[in-house]
């Protein structure tokens, strides 16, 4: 990759940081994964870094001395630039940015997919059209969602049952409830569990603790999660009894 494309990966990467950890306790990560992928470009003085990626110098010289210390960058008359550790780890995060940027092409391409076929058996006349809602009876979040559903689909795959449930939910849920949702219901598409404990959950969104619980309530109060303290295994978050209804019948 060109040294351009480090630099827009990092500011992408930086501007992620800053929004989540504004007054609300977000992951700091993103920042710091930021000033590595920076990095991989050429040496860098702490000012510039701080100027490519929106913030204060000092802000980014704490970042760096931190993770000196840890053995991921090295400083030499002025100029931080990444130890061979470093430079593995900056390598990981383009590389799981890529993957992730083509699962998110594949997703759209199988919402598009998807789309096409809802719109097709609509004009070849092999759906009956959906009865309106009753204004006069608010539906609840997930009744709304389960009448999106439509009817169950036999032998629908995972994969399509969480891509109709991602779909329906896009809009519905603030920007980091759907990242949290989406990751949850990505590990059933791929393994088949409906849950997950928060330590893994933390761990695939390199996450804050306190703010995952924070998505993680308002999720529950909207009946698409559970939490569960198992005092053996610790905290367990899986999808709601309403919600793995809803990607039974969900089209």
């Amino acid at each position: 990759m060109r040294d351009v494309d480090y630099r827009t990966i990092a500011e992408a990467l930086a501007r992620q940081g800053s929004r989540r950890s504004r007054g609300r306790g977000g992951p700091r990560s993103r920042v710091v994964d930021a000033i590595m992928v920076l990095l991989l470009s050429k040496p860098m003085r702490a000012a510039e870094i701080a100027s490519v990626l929106g913030f204060q110098s000092k802000y980014i010289s704490s970042y760096l001395s931190y993770w000196k210390a840890r053995g991921y960058v090295d400083y030499d008359r002025g100029f931080w630039y990444l130890t061979p550790l470093g430079e593995e780890y900056a390598h990981e995060i383009v590389d799981r940015l890529r993957r992730s940027l083509e699962d998110e092409y594949a997703r759209l391409a199988r919402s598009v997919l998807l789309s096409t076929e809802i719109v097709s058996s609509t004009i070849d006349g092999k759906r009956k059209p959906r009865e309106p809602a009753n204004p006069g009876k608010p539906q609840s979040f997930i009744a709304g969602l389960m009448s999106s559903g439509g009817n169950k689909r036999q032998g629908a795959s995972r994969v399509d049952r969480v891509t109709c449930v991602l779909r329906l939910l896009k809009g519905r849920l603030d920007e980091e409830e759907f990242e949290v949702i989406s990751t949850i219901l990505s590990h059933y598409a791929r393994w088949g569990s409906t849950y997950l404990y928060a330590d893994q959950l933390q761990e695939k969104l390199q996450a804050d603790q306190k703010w995952l619980f924070a998505k993680l309530r308002s999720l529950q109060t909207k009946n698409l999660i559970y939490i569960y303290a198992d005092p053996r295994l610790g905290v367990r978050v899986g999808l709601s009894k309403a919600l793995r209804e809803t990607l039974e019948y969900c089209e």
